[in-house]
């Protein structure tokens, strides 16, 4: 169901004084992401919401790429004020940041709100990543050429049987697991999107944003979708996803490869193994790009009191 790959993990080039976070990186394609930018000299910081594994992750890094600088700061996507702290903590030890993938997500939960009485889905795969994004961006800009990656997926396509809407984008009404995963999905792309289009308004060319399906992959993503001790989570792990290693190639190109910039790729969908793809006529519209970060911008100046907004 993919292409073959034209890029590899040994394609990576040498990231000796680049900077990286990855959300999500203390386990799944997060944690190879991790490891793989490690091994490359880069200095990373891993995001958890647990210290324990945050910490497990950290030590598991060091010792299989034997690069001391990876560091653990908490980080609970659940909670903006957890968001905010971890940006004041990154900000006060470092002055850099060349790559941020934002690659934490959760997938076909069960109904829940956040701290800030949002819908899980939503909290975790934009609300918290946008803020996080915004939080980051002048380090990101300063610090340029840098990338954002934003790990969405195929399943944007359920938008297509639903009319789900911001308006009721947080009530249990109506609720279905696949099609919340599905809009907050398709959000990551249009986030992608109207962020690309508002650095190049204001004539910043520095900064590569672009987007990504990682591919059908076995991981942790997939504990809320089926008993995970079954025959068809066995079987569905060893005969239908593709392991962790190659989940991550296409975020990992997008992160570091050479062509996004000599290419100039923004603003673009990616698809295994690295090579463009077509997301839905819904999350390629300009106008749910810009209602979203509108809507985005006036949920997070309620929910964050000292929020000054995005810088354009």
């Amino acid at each position: 169901m993919f292409s073959s790959k034209h890029f590899e993990l040994s394609d990576i080039p040498d990231l000796s004084g680049k900077v990286a976070i990855v959300t999500g990186s203390n386990t799944g394609i997060g944690k190879v992401c991790a490891i793989q930018l490690a091994k490359k000299n880069c200095q990373v910081i891993v995001p958890s919401r647990s210290e324990d594994k945050g910490l497990a992750a950290v030590a598991d890094i060091k010792a299989i790429t034997g690069n001391e600088k990876v560091e653990f700061i908490k980080l609970d996507l659940l909670s903006l004020q957890s968001v905010k702290a971890f940006a004041e903590e990154f900000k006060s030890k470092h002055d850099k940041l060349h790559i941020l993938i934002n690659n934490a997500g959760i997938m076909l939960a069960p109904y829940s709100l956040s701290e800030d009485g949002l819908e899980s889905h939503f909290a975790t795969n934009h609300v918290a990543h946008y803020y996080l994004t915004m939080q980051l961006l002048p380090t990101l800009i300063s610090s340029g050429p840098s990338r954002i990656v934003n790990v969405s997926s195929f399943g944007h396509n359920f938008t297509l049987v639903s009319s789900r809407s911001l308006d009721n984008i947080n009530d249990e009404k109506g609720y279905s697991r696949m099609i919340q995963y599905g809009f907050t999905k398709a959000y990551n792309i249009l986030f992608t999107r109207e962020l690309t289009r508002r650095l190049e308004a204001n004539k910043i060319n520095n900064i590569y944003v672009n987007c990504n399906h990682p591919g059908v992959v076995s991981s942790e993503l997939s504990r809320h979708a089926f008993d995970q001790q079954s025959w068809f989570s066995k079987f569905y792990n060893n005969h239908v996803a593709i392991p962790t290693e190659k989940g991550a190639l296409t975020q990992l190109y997008l992160a570091t490869s050479p062509e996004v910039e000599s290419k100039n790729i923004k603003g673009e969908y990616y698809v295994p193994y690295a090579e463009p793809g077509c997301a839905n006529a819904f999350s390629k519209s300009d106008k749910n790009a810009l209602d979203l970060w509108n809507y985005t911008e006036q949920l997070l100046k309620e929910k964050v009191p000292d929020y000054k907004g995005a810088i354009f």
